[in-house]
């Protein structure tokens, strides 16, 4: 059922009118929000950057867009909701996100010759502009360092530490809320509202999510990776198959939860899926531990579950001359903004580029861009920042990036971020940052 339907629906089991003083506010009391003749809707806005703000009616938006400033809507007359929406602002690395909040009912009535004011107040999430790192033998299990950490490199000291209480944290990735998700391999996914993401905390976080859909038989069950596709779903790799959990079961952060998984994907090309991504288009990549492949399913696809049959696309590579040998363990993947696939392959510790064109069927190829990547750095995850700047964990108390203009050259340089709190980043995530890798509502 498309949205503006959903919409229409909610309107229809509401009363059948809209009750209110006179002052344009929903509730009860005399009067009815009838239609007939044309009124005023006021919005004030205040925001620090172009706000996204809708007004909706029972068949849809009627007005929407990104604007910082208030404005007045002549509207027939009737009953509407405004709506706030989260909006980024761009940065050098990673820029802040706002978060909007209507103040008093966002349902509200527009009389004949009358104005009714709505409020809209945004305010910067306190976890925006970071990069995430999950940490193992170091100082808390998830850290965070900001946007001017991040650019300075060096010795730095995290702006936030975790203490989650997991088992062993995996893959981390924030959702379109603004929310910090993290696997563990014992099988939960932990979730820490944005509101908390600002300070250091070693309380639990907000909500889990656990159950046989997430944690297969063996052990450790999962789950080892993580994307958030355009509709806000996550998709999940676990030990053997990949499933995908609806937006609205992901919402209730109320204590632990055990919801069934929309969509399950098992195939003979990824049995063993280590990482996920999402293309510009919708198509999911995995990198397969079992064949060493990376592996896509089109988004066409993806709106059913796929029982043990092949992927569109299976790459495999290998280096060049003069000596061939096959890259092995694809567990980072990242897509840049003119989307190109970046590839990390632990086996080797190798950085690969497939280009559209490369990735564009199935094959055996040695990719243009091919990167022996010092010790110090690990593959295990990629994240490519606003400014095309690709980031990697570090084995030694450390993460790295490599410039942009870098990713042209033979023997890229390496620009570390030391800190005494890490004893070794494993997987990473950049907060607020736009393109395919990261998905807002």
């Amino acid at each position: 059922m498309k949205a503006r339907n959903l919409w229409a629906l909610a309107i229809s089991m509401m009363l059948p009118a809209c009750s209110g003083d006179g002052s344009g506010e929903t509730g009860g009391g005399a009067g009815q929000c009838a239609a007939g003749g044309t009124g005023t809707l006021a919005l004030d806005i205040e925001s620090a950057v172009p706000a996204d703000v809708r007004v909706s009616d029972a068949a849809g938006v009627v007005e929407g867009g990104t604007a910082a400033e208030s404005r007045t809507l002549a509207l027939p007359a009737g009953e509407y909701r405004v709506s706030a929406h989260r909006v980024r602002s761009a940065g050098e690395i990673v820029g802040p996100a706002y978060q909007g909040a209507i103040e008093g009912e966002d349902t509200v009535c527009v009389r004949d010759g009358e104005t009714t004011t709505v409020a809209v107040r945004y305010t910067r999430e306190p976890g925006s502009e970071k990069l995430w790192v999950t940490n193992a033998n170091g100082e808390g299990q998830i850290l965070a360092f900001d946007a001017e950490q991040l650019a300075a490199g060096g010795e730095q000291t995290p702006s936030v530490i975790l203490d989650a209480g997991l088992t062993s944290p995996t893959a981390l990735r924030v959702d379109g809320a603004g929310r910090l998700w993290i696997g563990d391999r014992a099988g939960e996914l932990a979730v820490y509202d944005a509101a908390r993401l600002g300070a250091s905390s070693g309380d639990a976080p907000d909500a889990g999510l656990a159950g046989p859909g997430l944690c297969e038989k063996a052990s450790p069950c999962g789950p080892g990776a993580m994307a958030f596709d355009a509709e806000g779903a996550l998709w999940v790799a676990t030990l053997s198959r990949i499933v995908k959990i609806r937006p609205d079961a992901l919402d209730a952060l109320d204590g632990p939860l055990e919801p069934e998984p929309e969509i399950s994907i098992t195939s003979p090309d990824a049995t063993r899926p280590e990482s996920l991504a999402f293309d510009a288009e919708g198509n999911l990549w995995v990198g397969d531990g079992a064949t060493n492949g990376v592996v896509e399913f089109a988004a066409e696809r993806l709106r059913a579950s796929i029982v043990d049959e092949p992927a569109d696309v299976v790459l495999l590579g290998q280096s060049g001359p003069p000596v061939v040998a096959n890259l092995r363990g694809p567990q980072g993947l990242a897509f840049d903004a003119d989307g190109n696939l970046w590839v990390g392959y632990f086996a080797g510790n190798q950085l690969v580029r497939y280009t559209p064109e490369e990735r564009a069927e199935s094959g055996t190829l040695t990719p243009e861009v091919l990167f022996d990547i010092d010790v110090l750095a690990l593959v295990t995850d990629l994240a490519v920042d606003e400014s095309g700047n690709l980031w990697m964990p570090g084995s030694s108390g450390s993460l790295y990036r490599i410039d942009a203009e870098e990713l042209t050259s033979e023997e890229p340089a390496l620009v570390a971020l030391t800190s005494d709190a890490i004893g070794s980043a494993v997987k990473l995530t950049l907060n607020t940052v736009a393109g395919p890798t990261y998905i807002a509502p």
